[in-house]
């Protein structure tokens, strides 16, 4: 979702400021947040695509988490807050529409983009033709598109032996990865299915008692997890494996705190709270390290995107953040097998500058046109 440019309204002073209020701004601080943990993302991957050895360690669980899993984190606790308040505050229909409009267009032109540009690119440049490039096979770009486009859990990321023997990443694991990123993209919109589901039930029951409830439901399964995890991958795996799991978990966090957020004093105790438990918990290794630390960023981020509020005032609305996902895996897979780049610093540079124009042509050419023309609908 595409913050504005709205003012705060805030009432004596900043700090007497409650979450939901801030929210009702709709602040650009939001945007600014997802871009730069999309950016985190990238910065994570670099050593694993660009063969430059262990990706960066999380800073709240350095022990269990990468960077990127916990920009990740980031992304599921800020889409639980917004996504969920708006489907808490939305009719069903126009909640569902919103999102299939805000994600599924930049989802479908990426995979052709992995098909058509970074795939073609890939088989040329190992077989030196196009020839036997594009057929039907189960792991030719014809089913990566077709498939990727029904955001299935269980996806092969790659086309045939596509960066497979030219890339860093395809030498170690010894598969093709257009676009690895895309992985999380199912769970997520699974969340966005489940926190629907739960606004049409709290439409009855109320939003605190209903997503709190959930929440606490989801609690259970991530103990499921951890204490009996076969029985409980018995039970529910088939259904709810253990990413979606804390995935939802973190979510629905997100979205408790959006119930709740006028009792919440954004510059109050609770983040000051949630910050001592993910630093405790955090730098442990077990298993609550992982889901504990990116829920508590559901209430650690909104007070930063109010400090940061000014400056992001100046991407005047433009969300690169989706853009900046979906583009940066098959861009920094090119930079390896282009061989442009043989520092992290300069893989890095380069690999932002290409993916950040990626990003800018989908928001302003397929993003923000296909919201654009839901508005108007």
């Amino acid at each position: 979702m595409a913050g504005d440019t709205t003012t705060i309204a805030a009432p004596t002073s900043r700090h007497s400021l409650t979450l939901d209020e801030f929210l009702d701004s709709r602040s650009a601080g939001f945007d600014l947040i997802r871009l730069v943990l999309a950016f985190l993302v990238l910065v994570s991957h670099t050593w694993a695509l660009g063969g430059f050895g262990s990706e960066p360690v999380s800073p709240l669980a350095p022990k269990v988490l990468t960077l990127g899993g916990f920009a990740v984190g980031g992304f599921f606790a800020l889409s639980g807050l917004l996504v969920g308040r708006s489907a808490m505050k939305r009719p069903s229909g126009s909640f569902a529409a919103a999102r299939f409009v805000r994600i599924m267009p930049g989802l479908w032109v990426a995979l052709l983009f992995g098909a058509l540009v970074a795939g073609v690119l890939g088989w040329v440049h190992h077989h030196d033709s196009i020839s036997g490039y594009f057929t039907f096979r189960p792991d030719g770009p014809v089913a990566y598109v077709g498939r990727g486009a029904t955001l299935p859990v269980e996806f092969s990321h790659g086309i045939a032996d596509v960066f497979t023997h030219d890339t860093p990443q395809g030498i170690a694991s010894g598969g093709s990865f257009i676009n690895g990123s895309l992985r999380t993209l199912p769970y997520e919109i699974r969340c966005y299915v489940v926190v629907g589901l739960l606004a049409v039930v709290a439409r009855k029951f109320g939003n605190r008692g209903t997503m709190t409830t959930a929440w606490a439901l989801s609690l259970a399964l991530v103990i499921g997890y951890a204490k009996r995890v076969d029985f409980t991958s018995f039970v529910v795996g088939p259904y709810a494996d253990r990413d979606l799991v804390i995935f939802l978990f973190i979510f629905l966090t997100g979205t408790v705190v959006a119930a709740w957020a006028s009792r919440i004093n954004l510059f109050g105790w609770m983040p000051v709270a949630a910050l001592v438990l993910a630093v405790v918990i955090g730098r442990g290794a077990s298993f609550w390290s992982e889901p504990i630390t990116q829920a508590s960023l559901a209430l650690l981020l909104p007070p930063i995107a109010a400090v940061i509020t000014p400056v992001a005032r100046m991407l005047r609305g433009v969300d690169l953040s989706y853009g900046l996902y979906l583009y940066a895996w098959p861009i920094q897979q090119l930079v390896a097998m282009y061989g442009w780049a043989s520092r992290p610093a300069t893989f890095i540079v380069v690999s932002t500058v290409l993916a950040l124009a990626c990003a800018a042509a989908s928001w302003f050419w397929v993003e923000h046109p296909a919201m654009a023309w839901f508005r108007r609908r």
